[in-house]
Order: structure tokens, then sequence, then C-alpha cells
């Protein structure tokens, strides 16, 4: 007769082989997200990689390379205390970054507000910065619907456009490389809000939220 204590050992050891698959699985996993971190996947791979990995171990939350530039524009705004004159907006595929033009340009002007330079020398230097994907960016001005009146620009489609190829000039200076950049003017013809009301009486506060320009950030695909 086997001893009754010999039978207990052999039932104990039945499942040990789960701790060594276990500690596969998870080496498995652990090698999967080094591999993608440290690659320069297209998107379309990253998601095939991450839907795969959601299929055999559960969800999976893996930084894209959009999340990192996000964050990193996200401390220079709290760090300045800016966050009432910058706004980013993350996409799959693209950032957008919405800069108050009263807060980083001189009134009726396309030349910078001294305070901010030191704001937009961190923006560039994010920008210069990205070396893990194809890239393009476009500076867009925009105004409201007050014509500036007498001085340099006659109209604000020359302040628009002049205040976006002030901008990008300046990421230029800053290392950004120029043929991943363009300017684009579009005046008051995309207002962020209406410029007035049903009845045609101005909103002073919606004209200056359509005084901005707007930084946009996209995966050439």
């Amino acid at each position: 007769m086997i001893p009754p204590h010999n039978h207990r050992i052999k039932e104990d050891n039945v499942d040990s082989w789960l701790m060594s698959y276990a500690d596969m699985i998870t080496l498995l996993l652990c090698f999967f997200i080094i591999f993608v971190s440290v690659s320069e996947p297209k998107q379309e791979k990253l998601h095939a990689v991450t839907d795969g990995m959601q299929n055999q171990f559960g969800t999976v939350e893996l930084a894209t390379p959009f999340q990192g530039v996000f964050r990193t524009l996200q401390a220079v705004v709290e760090t300045h205390h800016i966050l009432k004159d910058v706004a980013i907006d993350k996409g799959e595929n693209s950032l957008v970054i919405e800069l108050s033009s009263l807060a980083f340009y001189k009134d009726k002007s396309a030349e910078f507000d001294e305070r901010m330079i030191p704001v937009l020398n961190e923006i560039a230097d994010t920008l210069k910065g990205i070396n893990f994907m194809d890239y393009r960016i476009t500076v867009e001005g925009h105004t409201n619907d007050v014509a500036p009146g007498a001085g340099l620009y006659a109209s604000n489609w020359e302040l628009s456009s002049a205040r976006a190829a002030r901008m990008v000039r300046f990421f230029i200076e800053r290392g950004v490389k120029p043929n991943r950049m363009r300017a684009i003017g579009y005046a008051d013809t995309r207002p962020k809000v209406p410029n007035v009301d049903v009845q045609g009486n101005a909103i002073v506060s919606n004209r200056k939220l359509n005084e901005r320009v707007m930084i946009k950030l996209e995966q050439a695909l």
C-alpha cells in the first residue's frame, strides 16, 4: 500500500507546471513591450502588436510617440503657468497646439511678445527633437472679424499669414527642418466661435478666442 503522505505530495505537484508557464508569459509580455518601445514602428504595426497582446493577455497600455510629445508640451505649459493661453489636443496621428495671439504676439502685429519667447523656445526644442517618424508641421494663423486698421497689414489675410510665417521662421531658426513646415493664413474665415450674436452685436470674449495660431503636428502617412 502507498503511504498516504506520498499520495499528498503527488497531488501538491500536479499544477506546478503552471508557475513556469506564467513566468514564460510574463517574460514574453515584457519582451514585446521593450521591442515596441525601442523600435520605430509604423502606426498600423503598433496597433497590430497592441491588439494581439490585448487578445492574449488582456488590456495593455503602450505609450505612442505622440503621447510623449503631448506630455512634454503639457509640462511646458504648466511650468510657465499659461494654461489659459495654450490648449493642446492629441489625436491618434496628430497633435494640435493652439496659442492665443493676444498672449504671444504684439497687438495687430506679427512680432512676438518678448515674455513668450522662453515658451516658444521650449516648444521649438520639443518639435525639433522628433526623430521617430515622418511628420509635417502646419502653422495656421487665425483672426477675428475686425480689420487691423491703419498699419503694416491692410487686412486680416496679411496679418494671419504673417503671424503663421513668423512662427515657422522662428522654428526653423531653432533647428526644426524647413521641409517639415508650412504656413497658412485663414484670416477670419474659420472662427472657433461666433464673432457676433444673432442680432449682429459683437461678442468681445469670442473675438479674443478667435485670435489664435494653431500648430498642427501630423504624421506623414
